[in-house]
């Protein structure tokens, strides 16, 4: 036989039935309040990444790639879909080309003809790997050389970079065009070259890992290529690689930007560290 709730049983679930809405109520509040702190988060994030370039006083992005999605951040987002001369960013492609079809070795020595260059300290023998740490155009003018004109152009269009087009100068088209590449397809390119996909031998691939490693930092390895279009209008700036962080995963990324007059090109190397800090990649 049941019997009914006396009065202290009522007040008990009463109580009971208020502290449930109550817990229920501070979760929710808990949830929103993690939710709104987790877009502020991002928020600031891009902000910061956004300043970066607006205090070099110029008009940039810098693209992450996870091999699933891109993120672009800076002021002028547009940037990551338009096209722009790869300048020596292509080194990387050039020294898998080269290295892939066995017109080098990492070993051999590109000997200085001893006639002046853009810079002294290209003026010595060097290797690829150190042509590649010093961006030394006449080193890789003489790989594209090597290479030629026919198999260059088949195997740019094989490694699917940018539009493909290399003209009909093998030395100086990843300078002044046709070749055109966006920053979200270098940061593409920049992925498989760190996760081996490119249509190449894997010991290529590796080799030019070798030439590019810049860095570690709290354990996360920073590879990385610079590059600088000095014979376009305006002119552009590049520094493109990937991050392999301690737990092996790999986020590539591609900062673009337009070099201003007299600006210093570490200017690069600078935004792109914030940048990379800011999203706990180093």
């Amino acid at each position: 036989m049941h019997t009914l709730p006396n009065k202290i049983d009522l007040k008990i679930m009463k109580i009971q039935f208020l502290c449930c809405i109550l817990a229920a109520t501070a979760v929710s509040g808990c949830q929103t309040q993690s939710s709104v702190t987790v877009v502020q988060q991002q928020q600031i994030v891009r902000q910061t990444i956004q300043q970066q370039f607006n205090n070099a006083q110029t008009t940039g992005v810098f693209v992450s790639y996870n091999g699933k999605q891109f993120q672009h951040y800076g002021n002028d987002l547009s940037r990551a879909k338009t096209q722009y001369v790869p300048a020596s960013t292509f080194k990387m492609l050039n020294a898998v080309i080269g290295l892939d079809q066995h017109k080098a070795t990492t070993t051999e020595v590109f000997k200085w003809d001893g006639q002046k260059r853009s810079y002294t300290m290209w003026e010595k023998d060097m290797t690829l790997a150190e042509g590649m740490k010093l961006s030394a155009v006449p080193v890789y003018q003489e790989l594209a050389r090597r290479i030629g004109l026919p198999l260059m152009a088949e195997q740019v269009k094989k490694a699917q970079f940018g539009n493909a087009e290399i003209g009909q100068q093998v030395d100086n088209f990843w300078l002044v065009g046709p070749l055109k590449i966006t920053p979200e397809q270098e940061a593409e390119f920049a992925y498989r070259l760190a996760t081996k996909q490119l249509p190449f031998s894997q010991q290529a691939q590796q080799d030019v890992h070798d030439m590019l490693l810049v860095e570690t930092v709290n354990g996360s390895k920073v590879y990385a290529k610079t590059g600088w279009g000095m014979d376009v209008q305006p002119q552009v700036g590049w520094y493109t690689g990937w991050v392999e962080q301690p737990n092996g995963k790999i986020t590539a990324f591609s900062l673009n930007l337009e070099m201003k007059p007299k600006m210093s090109g570490a200017v690069r190397t600078q935004i792109a560290q914030v940048a990379l800090q800011q999203l706990h990649l180093i």
